[in-house]
């Protein structure tokens, strides 16, 4: 490839490439229209122009949103202008993003950020490139879904044209684009179709794909049985620290639909499973390291969403409502974008309006004239990892694995990867062909040849060609219930949890995935004996624990109109599947890794609630989205406050709780008068995670200071204890749970520790509490809760001074919307709010804490870090009517990645007040807040 100079100021961009804030740049950008003409009134302006491809004139409504209404003649041209419209709003993030899905970030920025090499491999090898060419390929030339992403391609080429020639330019916070790309003509590439379909797989697998997941219980099943081995008293650590069970027992229905016919479970002896080869895990735990990095640039830990219809039996208008709030990473601007797309005014079939996930054409969700509908992640299991077992190949023939039986020659497939400066890189990478791609090896963020003869495969069903986009477009016609289903059975992967509401009147929910069915073998894990194998963990690639079809979708979780009057889904077990802690023996296996059922459960508890009562309103909806009570607050606070009272009794009468003399001891007269203090608030505690810091609307009541106060002295003390409690053994093991994994553990150690397996009879409680460190000293639960509020009021005096009643929630819950898109130095003018906002210099302050059905997770293991990074990316709220949908809806952030646009920020102000405006569908509406108009013509 031709090298680009790389300038002497280029030195200052920051290392962290995809985690970097953005930088600025140096120009507004220009009409974005050739030949425009543009005239002012006093309400709205009006701009024309061409646009090359179209095949008539398209009309645009730009909104006091900045939502674009499109109204075109053709499928095509509608696409077209949407491309060229959301290219105009989004350039140089969709830049960004499409690089970092096909692994093309280090053509423009060369060896100066190792971490977009590095990201260029994990995109090489999970690739996405590859599968969205077969599924480009596979589309009909004449199909509507080839017709879209070809138009939506064409129309952001004449954005990048226009950049080409000069006509046009990049806002600020783009300057690394016009450092870097611009001057690149080789590097500068057409937008293709087929980065549109790598972006929708890339997302599908952010949301779907678990290798890492699998690849973590393995290495730490392996690890607490080292450290741990039977005969120890915590020899069960691995059942209670990665416990499958969930943390409340609240269920999206009861039981799998249709029976139990065509299940993947066959009674069998549960043999102990072949371990799988330490070596191999170990050389492959970087890619998998790097494959997570890599697809969190979009999904979170949680991989979580809300989503519920209600009946309009229910409701106060007698339509069915529907809510859907998807959570994913916060960026600046958001990864969504508002649209509405119509030709029906032209006599077409199309009139939908919602959000298109920046890259892709369409609508992805949203609603019509007929139904509304919203997503979530429904962790079905579509990974699984093999061991293979290789044999060289001898006289420059291929190495082969074992399976079946007979040696399978592995494939290679090279990936090219052009550094800017720099050398190509040239990946040879192994497949094989009945599993996947063998994870390669990599050191210091480099694959090496392998030379050992023992790896690991992954088999993912994204790797496969399906039609997840036609799926939405198809959804985006659909004018009843059986055109939804019928879209809904091209979704093939990404394992969504789709709920629908239709004007005449139906509520509907459909967990839609591939799922494959497990060779029996695959699946005789037991939980308590820990023997047999299951889809959690690593499998042997020997042919004995494969594929052996697809689970009739029939048997999907699903439900149609049920007699309660709602159905409520938040990455839960959506059956039930883990009550007992083993999701290996029920009549069908979609899954093990579900949420913990916090906002599950919170949710059902307030529809119950709200649908007994009746007359539920679309402000009742938003309100939900908006609940902040505090999950763990609620099970765990009143237990610190009986922990403290035994502290107290024994300081007043010695002798009464002789476990928490030695403490009393050593603890001054002011460490436990602050005890009894911090004790009284979480008493008074009502359990709302508030913020009770101005927002800029004024200063917060009483009552929401003092909860935000007990919030924070809650959440400080609660991720003390959970280092007091299981750091000791997590440290040995060198292993570590995640935040909803600990969660569970600390729930049940306090309220329930009988059901653990580390449970001890003589002591009458769990043997985690006491610390390895302290072999003389038997450390109990109340001393460690002591401990663990003791520990945490430190913190909050050093991160918020001594004066308590300063101790705000706000204050340290914050977020930070950052731009995509790299910096030269320093910190970007697209974040949200900007490093040096005077308001809000940390951050916007934001009510919630950890399982909020407001998603706000601020994780349990750090002690002084209480931001979070990922929440709701919509709270959209439809009111489905026979003469169509009402809808509100808010997104973090705006329309524009120009930080000077009027919607760079707005949608933000209301994102984080929890509002919800009204959004503008039917023509009354729309004119009623026109901010401009366009005219496209060919």
């Amino acid at each position: 490839m031709r090298r680009v100079p790389l300038l002497a100021s280029l030195g200052l961009i920051a290392l962290g490439l995809l985690s970097a804030p953005g930088c600025s740049g140096d120009d507004d950008p220009g009409p974005g229209n050739t030949t425009t003409t543009t005239t002012t009134t006093t309400t709205e302006t009006h701009g024309e122009g061409t646009l090359p491809g179209l095949e008539g004139q398209v009309d645009v409504i730009v909104d006091d949103r900045g939502m674009p209404h499109i109204y075109a003649s053709s499928l095509h041209d509608v696409a077209l202008v949407e491309g060229y419209l959301m290219a105009r709003d989004r350039f140089p993030m969709m830049e960004f993003i499409r690089r970092n899905v096909t692994g093309r970030l280090a053509e423009i920025v060369g060896t100066l950020a190792p971490e977009a090499i590095q990201a260029d491999i994990a995109a090489r090898v999970m690739g996405y490139q590859r599968v969205a060419n077969r599924i480009y390929d596979g589309l009909e030339p004449t199909s509507p879904t080839r017709v879209t992403l070809d138009a939506f391609a064409a129309g952001v080429n004449i954005y990048i044209r226009e950049l080409r020639e000069g006509t046009t330019k990049l806002p600020e916070g783009a300057g690394l684009l016009d450092l870097l790309l611009l001057p690149n003509t080789e590097a500068f590439t057409d937008w293709t179709p087929q980065d549109s379909v790598a972006i929708g797989r890339y997302l599908s697998s952010a949301l779907s794909y678990d290798g890492d997941y699998e690849i973590a219980y393995t290495s730490a099943a392996a690890a607490a049985a080292s450290t741990f081995p039977a005969g120890d008293p915590r020899a069960g650590i691995f059942r209670d620290l990665w416990s499958m069970a969930p943390a409340r027992d609240v269920f999206s229905r009861d039981g799998f639909p249709n029976g139990s016919g065509g299940g993947n479970i066959l009674p069998q002896p549960a043999p102990a499973p072949p371990a799988a080869s330490l070596g191999a895990l170990q050389r492959a735990q970087g890619f998998f390291d790097l494959a997570k990095r890599h697809l969190e640039q979009l999904g979170d830990e949680s991989r979580g969403s809300n989503n519920w219809v209600v009946s309009g039996s229910k409701t106060a208008s007698g339509y069915p409502l529907l809510a859907s709030d998807p959570h994913l990473t916060l960026p600046s601007p958001p990864l969504f974008w508002y649209a509405h797309l119509n030709t029906a005014r032209a006599g077409g079939d199309l009139n939908v309006q919602g959000l298109s996930l920046v890259g892709v054409p369409g609508v992805i969700l949203g609603y019509n004239d007929h139904i509304a509908w919203g997503s979530t992640t429904a962790s079905h299991d579509v990974t699984d990892i093999y061991e293979e077992t290789i044999t060289p190949g001898q006289n420059g023939a291929p190495d082969t694995v074992l399976f079946k039986g007979n040696q399978v020659p592995i494939e290679i497939v090279t990936e090219t990867i052009k550094v800017n400066g720099a050398d190509d890189i040239v990946l040879r990478l192994e497949h094989v062909p009945h599993h996947g791609i063998i994870a390669p090896q990599i050191v210091n963020g480099q694959v090496v040849p392998r030379t050992e003869n023992t790896a690991l495969s992954v088999r993912w069903t994204g790797d496969e060609p399906s039609y997840e986009i036609t799926a939405f477009l198809d959804l985006n016609f659909a004018r009843n219930l059986d055109d939804a289903k019928a879209a809904l059975e091209h979704f093939e992967v990404g394992g969504q949890s789709f709920v629908i509401t239709t004007s005449e009147g139906d509520i509907f929910w459909s967990s839609q995935a591939r799922v494959p069915v497990r060779d029996p073998a695959a699946m005789t894990y037991d939980p308590v004996t820990q023997t047999g194998l299951s889809p959690a963990m690593v499998l042997p690639g020997d042919g004995s624990a494969e594929w052996i079809g697809t689970l009739d979708g029939r048997y999907l979780p699903q439900d149609h109109n049920p007699a309660r009057g709602f159905i409520a889904t938040a990455n839960n077990d959506l059956v039930g599947a883990t009550a007992d802690g083993n999701p290996f023996d029920e009549p069908h296996y979609v899954g093990w890794d579900f949420d913990l059922g916090h906002r599950i459960a919170r949710i059902t508890e307030r529809l119950e609630e709200l649908t007994t009562a009746g007359g539920v309103t679309p402000e009742d909806m938003i309100t939900l989205q908006g609940d902040h009570q505090s999950p763990l607050g609620r099970l765990l606070a009143p237990s610190f406050v009986d922990a403290i009272a035994r502290v107290a009794a024994e300081r007043s009468s010695p002798g009464t709780h002789p476990e928490l003399s030695a403490l009393v001891a050593e603890l001054s007269s002011a460490d436990l008068d602050r005890l009894d203090n911090a004790a009284a608030r979480l008493a008074a505690w009502s359990f709302a995670a508030s913020a009770g810091v101005d927002i800029g609307d004024g200063a917060p009541p009483a009552v929401e200071v003092n909860d935000a106060i007990a919030t924070s002295l809650f959440n400080a003390s609660v991720a003390h204890l959970a280092q007091l409690a299981f750091g000791d053994e997590v440290t040995a093991m060198n292993a570590r749970p995640g935040s909803n994994l600990i969660a569970k553990t600390l729930q049940w150690a306090i309220l329930d520790p009988q059901r653990l397996a580390t449970y001890d009879d003589v002591l009458g409680d769990t043997v985690l509490w006491d610390d390895l460190a302290t072999p003389a000293v038997q450390e109990t639960r109340d001393e460690r809760i002591a401990r663990a509020m003791l520990q945490g009021m430190a913190t909050l005096r050093d991160l918020l001074g001594d004066d308590m009643t300063a101790w705000t929630w706000g204050r340290l819950h914050t977020v930070r919307f950052t731009s995509m898109v790299p910096s030269i130095a320093g910190s970007s003018p697209v974040d949200l709010p900007r490093a040096n906002d005077p308001a809000f210099p940390n951050g916007y302050p934001r009510h919630g804490d950890n399982f909020n059905v407001d998603a706000s997770n601020q994780g349990i293991w750090s002690t002084t870090n209480f931001s979070y990074a990922n929440g709701p990316v919509q709270r959209l709220v439809v009111e489905m009517t026979p003469e169509g949908p009402r809808a509100w809806n808010a997104i973090p952030g705006g329309q524009a990645f120009d930080p000077a646009s009027p919607h760079h920020a707005d949608e933000a102000e209301h994102w984080r007040r929890n509002d919800a405006p009204p959004l503008y569908f039917s023509d009354a509406d729309i004119d009623a807040h026109v901010e401009s108009r366009l005219t496209f013509t060919p």
